[in-house]
């Protein structure tokens, strides 16, 4: 079985959500204001058997920290192989690769099956949640990855925050101390760039960018952590929701650029999936510029076993 990530405009994916909701209104006759349709915002994972899509599900992230697993389903003809219970892991470590602490889950009444799986896979009953909370079918559930020692959250700022402009100060002059005045690389951001700011317990800890190159591809800019904080999977989860913004803004491209003397940033693009590629736009003639790319919507595997 090979479990790979698909936009949410695939045939596959559509025909996976639709059978799922003819299932659905067939065993429940469709809960009042629940809705099946496909979700662009998620991203949607795929089970395939000889060469066939056979199941799917999703994942939908709500802030940083907390996402929900969606669209969980297995065709009649493939259940009882345990399909369900290894999307739902794929799904988990997904979100886990992305810096989400706390995932949440909705099922109906009238499927025991997956309440059944759920609990098993530590899932908690929790109240009924967002647009669940008037459906009295509702079964909601709820699974914590995280300590609860701290409270990260990232958050959305535009350039004129203050704390926002003190963290990408602070870059600028780490990258001075790394490369010298004469290294100092200034590449300007697009005016039409957006900004994260990733906060611990309130304090601001870092920071990134996604800035526009054409219509397909977006560039990451200005990553930036505290010292004080590295070694918390701060820069992962800023990185993670930089490339949900542009996921969700339509990219299918994310590249960067980065530089010899930041080993700790290859090491973390690297094992993010980001490929090297050729210095590109203005890093072309910078003798210090390493170039990466990594494709956030595509049929792209993730994980891999044997049927």
């Amino acid at each position: 079985m090979l479990i790979e990530q698909r936009p949410s405009d695939d045939s596959e994916v559509i025909a996976l959500v639709v059978d799922q909701q003819v299932e659905l209104r067939t065993r429940d006759g469709g809960r009042e204001g629940h809705v099946y349709s496909v979700d662009p915002a998620a991203r949607y994972l795929v089970a395939v058997v000889g060469g066939a899509a056979v199941a799917c599900g999703a994942l939908l992230a709500v802030d940083i920290d907390n996402a929900e697993i969606t669209r969980l389903y297995v065709r009649p003809a493939y259940r009882g192989r345990g399909l369900a219970r290894r999307m739902l892991a794929a799904l988990e470590d997904f979100a886990a690769s992305r810096g989400h602490r706390v995932l949440r889950l909705e099922t109906g009444v009238t499927s025991p099956d997956a309440i059944s799986l759920f609990l098993a896979a530590g899932y908690r009953p929790i109240p009924r949640f967002g647009p669940y909370v008037k459906l009295e079918a509702s079964r909601c559930f709820e699974k914590r990855f995280d300590d609860g020692n701290r409270e990260v959250k990232v958050i959305r700022r535009t350039v004129a925050d203050e704390e926002l402009a003190e963290l990408m100060a602070a870059a600028e002059n780490e990258s001075a101390g790394r490369y010298g005045e004469a290294g100092r690389r200034r590449f300007p951001l697009d005016p039409h760039a957006r900004f994260v700011l990733a906060a611990v317990d309130g304090i601001p800890a870092g920071c990134g960018a996604l800035q526009p190159l054409d219509d397909q591809t977006a560039e990451i800019k200005r990553m930036y952590v505290r010292p004080a904080h590295r070694g918390n999977g701060i820069a992962r989860r800023v990185l993670a929701a930089l490339e949900d913004l542009a996921a969700g803004s339509h990219y299918r491209v994310v590249r960067l650029e980065t530089g010899p003397r930041q080993p700790e940033a290859i090491r973390l693009y690297e094992s993010a999936g980001y490929r090297p590629i050729p210095p590109y736009g203005p890093y072309v003639h910078s003798p210090l510029s390493l170039c990466y790319e990594k494709l956030v919507i595509a049929p792209e595997p993730i994980a891999s076993e044997l049927a």
